[in-house]
C-alpha cells in the first residue's frame, strides 16, 4: 500500500468525472465525498471502475445533474425506494450516488429505517474503518481525506475492524460478518480481536440471511488467492457450522488404541489451497517435480503475486508482462504466427471452412491478434481459441513457446483448444463434436470473459474448488474402526457425491451442469489414486479416461491436490505414478479418445438386431462391448465386435436378426 498527502489525493482524482461531480455538487451547493472500496483501493493501489458518491443532501439530484452535464454520454437509473441513483458513462464507468443517512434495525430483519443524515452519521453506518474514508470532492476542499475511524492505519497495519461496536455492527446486517471474513482473506488481512470475538457472539444471527446472500460472500472466499484463510476464520467462528456443517464436522481427530487420523477439515483446506494454486500441479504428460513444503510456500506466494497483477492489467500490460519475463520464448511465439498469416497450412485451411459453416452456431475470426502475437483461430463471444498444431510444434523450444501463448491466454480469459493437422484432415467429425462441447457448455462451469483471481484461470475454477471443498464430506459418515487396519473410510467418495445434490440445494447453487460435475469429481477423486496405488495398467487408464471424459484435466488436477502425506517416500510414489497415469491419458487424447474408446456398435442397433426394448439385457450386452474396447481385448472394429456381440447374445439365448449382422 501507499499513503497519500491530501494534495497527492487531489492529483489522484484530477479525472474529468470527478471535477463534473465536483461542479454538479456545487451547483447544487451540497457537499459530496467519494467514499467506500474506491478510497480503500486508492491507499491499496488497486484499480476501481465502481465510484460511490455520498451526498449530504439529494444524492439523486447530483446524480440527475451530472447526467445533465454529459448529455448522451451517460445513462441514469433512480432507486427513488432507496435514495439512490446510478450514472453510467459510455466508458463503462459507473458512478453510484446515495445521500448521507443514518440507519436503525430491527432484531429480525436486514431491512433498515433509513434516515437522513450527515457525513459522520453515514461513515458510522459503515461496515469496517477500511471502508469507512471518504475524500471531498466539493472545489474548496478537493481531495481532503475524512477518517474518522482510523481506516488509512488499520489499512497499513493489515486489520479489519467496524468502526463503533461491533457486535452492533453484526447484528444490525449479519451479512457484515460474511464479508469481514470476505475481506481478511482477499487482502491477507487479520481480524481484530474485539471484532472476532463478536463474530463468534453473533453467529447465530447469519440465519436471518438469505442463502442467496450468503453464497455470493462464500464464492467469494472460495475464489480468493488463499481460500484457507477464510475457511479457517469460519470454522473459528462458528459460522461454518451453520452454513456448511457437512464441511465443519470434518474438524475432528479421533484416536483408539493409539492409532489416529488425520484431521480432513485441515487436510481439506491444504487441497483446497493446492487447487488454487495449479501452477504447482503438471499438465498432461509433464514430468512431476517433487518440492520441499518450505519450497511450495514461496511459489505459492510468487503465483499469488503474479495472479493479482494479471487481475490488476488490462491486456497489453499482460502481454507486455510476458514478453519481458522470456523475450526468447515469446519472439518464437511472435514469429510463428506471423509466419502462418502468410503461410496457411492445408490444416488450417480445412479448419477455416469447419469454421464457417453453420454447424456450431458461433462466429469466428480467422488469425486475430491479441496483443501483438497472432492466434489461428478465436470466437471472441465465447473467449475460444483454436490453434492447429503442425510438425514444428513438436520441437522442444516451440513447446515452450506454446505453453507460454497458453498462459498468456488463460491470464486474458480465453480457453485454449488444440488440435494436430491430421486432426482436423482426417477425422473432421471429431473436430466439430469437440469443439460443440466446449461451445454448448454453460459459462459458469467452463469459461467467463474474465480472468479468475486465481493464476489468471477461467471461473470454472469456481466448482473444481468447490469439488475440492467437498470431496471428503463423505467421511465423517463412512468412519469405521478395524482392529486389522485402524480408521477406514470406505466408500467416502460414493456418500459424498450422494451429499453434494442435498447441499447444493440447501445453499441455493446452481442445480444443474455445475452440480453434477462437482458430484462427478467427488465421487471419482479416487480412482487415479487406486490405480496410481498399483500398476498403472492401458486398462485402467483406458477406462478412468472413458468415464471422466472431458473433466479429465480438472479430475486429475484434484487428484494431484489430495495428495498432502507428510511421507516424502509414498508422496514420491504416487506422483511418479500419477506422472505414468498423466503420459497414458495425454497420448490417448492425440487419438481421439472418444473414437477409439466408445463401441462402433450402440444400443440401437443392438435393439434392432436382437428385437429388444430398452432393457437389462441390452445394458448387459452394450456393457459387453465396452469392457472388450476399454480392455483392449478387440478392435474397435464392427467385424471383431459383431462377432463377440452375438456369441454373448447366444450366451444369454437371445435371437438374432441375421441381415442385421452383416
Amino acid at each position: 500500500m501507499k499513503l497519500y498527502s491530501d494534495e497527492e489525493l487531489a492529483s489522484i482524482l484530477d479525472q474529468k468525472i470527478f471535477h463534473l461531480i465536483s461542479d454538479a455538487a456545487d451547483r447544487l451547493g451540497v457537499e459530496c465525498y467519494v467514499v467506500g472500496g474506491y478510497v480503500r483501493d486508492i491507499f491499496l493501489e488497486r484499480p476501481c471502475d465502481d465510484i460511490d458518491v455520498v451526498v449530504v443532501g439529494s444524492g439523486i439530484k447530483v446524480a440527475k445533474e451530472l447526467k445533465n452535464m454529459l448529455g448522451r454520454r451517460a445513462h441514469l437509473s433512480v432507486f427513488k425506494n432507496f435514495g439512490t441513483a446510478q450514472v453510467k458513462v459510455n466508458d463503462g464507468l459507473e458512478v453510484e450516488f446515495v445521500g448521507a443517512r443514518r440507519e436503525s434495525y430491527s432484531h429480525d430483519s436486514r431491512k433498515p429505517i433509513v434516515e437522513d443524515g450527515t457525513l459522520e452519521d453515514d461513515q458510522n453506518r459503515r461496515d469496517f474503518t477500511i471502508n469507512a474514508m471518504a475524500i471531498c470532492l466539493n472545489k474548496g476542499r478537493f481531495g481532503e481525506l475524512v477518517d474518522p475511524f482510523n481506516g488509512l492505519a488499520d489499512l497499513e497495519d493489515g486489520i479489519i475492524a467496524t468502526p463503533l461496536d461491533p457486535e452492533v455492527t453484526f447484528s444490525d446486517d449479519p451479512l457484515r460478518m460474511m464479508r469481514c471474513i470476505r475481506f481478511a482473506t482477499q487482502l491477507n488481512f487479520q481480524i481484530e480481536d474485539e471484532t472476532f470475538e463478536a463474530l463468534e457472539r453473533m453467529a447465530d444471527r447469519i440465519k436471518i440471511v438469505s442463502s442467496e446472500r450468503i453464497i455470493v460472500e462464500l464464492n467469494k472466499i472460495i475464489m480468493a488467492p488463499h481460500p484457507s484463510i477464510g475457511f479457517e476464520y469460519l470454522q473459528r467462528s462458528g459460522l461454518l457450522l451453520l452454513i456448511l456443517p457437512e464441511l465443519a464436522a470434518l474438524d475432528i481427530v479421533e484416536q483408539r488404541n493409539g492409532r489416529a487420523h488425520k484431521n480432513n477439515f485441515y487436510h481439506t483446506l491444504e487441497v483446497l489451497e493446492n487447487v488454487a494454486a495449479p501452477s504447482n500441479l503438471p499438465q498432461l504428460g509433464e514430468a512431476i517435480e517433487v518440492r520441499t513444503r518450505s519450497e511450495k510456500d514461496a511459489e505459492e506466494e510468487r503465483l499469488s503475486e503474479v495472479s493479482t497483477r494479471c487481475e490488476q492489467m488490462t491486456e497489453k500490460e499482460i502481454v507486455d508482462h510476458y514478453k519481458t519475463a522470456d523475450p526468447f520464448l515469446y519472439e518464437i511465439l511472435k514469429s510463428n504466427s506471423s509466419k502462418n498469416r502468410k503461410e496457411p497450412t492445408m490444416a488450417e485451411l480445412a479448419m477455416w471452412e469447419l469454421l464457417r459453416g453453420k454447424q456450431l452456431g458461433e462466429k469466428f475470426r480467422r488469425q486475430h491478434v491479441i496483443g501483438d502475437f497472432i492466434v489461428d483461430f478465436v470466437c471472441l463471444k465465447k473467449k475460444i481459441v483454436i490453434e492447429i498444431d503442425g510438425g514444428y510444434h513438436f520441437t522442444p523450444e516451440q513447446q515452450k513457446a506454446d505453453q507460454l501463448r497458453t498462459k498468456i491466454l488463460q491470464d486474458l480469459g480465453y480457453h485454449e483448444i488444440r488440435f494436430t493437422n491430421d486432426e482436423v484432415l482426417n477425422t473432421p467429425e471429431s473436430v466439430i463434436t469437440k469443439l460443440r462441447t466446449f461451445i454448448d457448455k454453460p459459462s459458469s462451469t467452463s469459461m467467463t470473459p474474465k480472468a479468475s483471481p486465481s493464476g489468471g484461470r477461467l471461473e470454472g475454477a469456481l466448482w473444481l474448488r468447490w469439488a475440492a471443498l467437498l470431496h471428503d464430506i463423505g467421511k465423517t459418515k463412512t468412519k469405521r474402526w478395524d482392529p486389522a487396519v485402524g480408521w477406514t473410510f470406505h466408500n467416502h467418495n460414493i456418500v459424498g457425491a450422494k451429499m453434494v445434490e442435498h447441499i447444493f440445494r440447501r445453499l441455493k447453487l446452481p442445480m444443474g451442469g455445475e452440480m453434477r460435475y462437482v458430484q462427478k469429481l467427488v465421487d471419482m477423486h479416487m480412482r487415479p489414486q487406486v490405480i496410481a496405488d498399483n500398476e498403472v495398467t492401458d486398462s485402467a487408464v483406458r477406462r478412468l479416461l472413458s468415464d471422466a471424459g472431458d473433466d479429465i484435466d480438472d479430475l486429475m488436477t484434484l487428484c494431484e491436490a489430495d495428495i498432502t502425506s507428510k511421507n516424502e517416500m509414498r508422496k514420491k510414489m504416487f506422483l511418479e505414478n500419477f506422472r505414468m497415469v498423466r503420459t497414458k491419458l495425454a497420448d490417448l487424447k492425440e487419438k481421439d479418445y472418444k473414437r477409439l474408446l466408445q463401441p462402433v456398435i450402440d444400443g440401437n442397433e443392438i435393439m434392432q438386431m436382437f428385437h429388444l426394448k430398452p432393457s437389462r439385457e441390452v445394458g448387459t450386452l452394450k456393457q459387453t462391448l465396452k469392457d472388450a474396447v476399454l480392455d483392449n481385448r478387440v478392435e474397435n472394429e464392427r467385424e471383431a465386435l459383431m462377432q463377440l456381440l452375438i456369441q454373448k447374445a447366444r450366451e444369454m439365448g437371445l435371437s438374432t436378426d441375421e441381415s442385421l449382422s452383416k
